[in-house]
């Protein structure tokens, strides 16, 4: 039985197994699930695969376009949804008031 090196099993992904790398679809990379969660992000609106761009719904895709490409981009998050909601209207004045308000 051949002897083979630690650190020498790449998977088709080229993920190394015995180093605790496992391919990510979603992410499009190797990663190690104890360190990182194989998901999209949970504040994410829009996600691209590195080809097609998709609407994100509860962490989930939802539309995707069809598009065929020649070659795979590198899949991330476009759009975040904000984390602060600021009020953009100005308060009202009443001048007919004592004080202006």
């Amino acid at each position: 039985m051949p002897v083979v090196a630690p650190g020498s099993d790449w998977d088709i992904n080229n993920c190394i197994s015995s180093a605790g790398y496992t391919f990510c679809e979603i992410l499009g990379r190797c990663i190690r699930l104890w360190e990182e969660k194989c998901e999209i992000p949970n504040n994410c609106l829009t996600w691209s695969d590195g080809c097609n761009t998709c609407s994100v719904s509860d962490g989930k895709l939802a539309l995707c376009s069809e598009m065929y490409c020649f070659t795979q981009g590198i899949p991330n998050c476009m759009v975040y949804e904000p984390d602060i909601i600021v009020d953009t209207m100005p308060p009202v004045i009443n001048p007919f008031l004592d004080n202006g308000h």
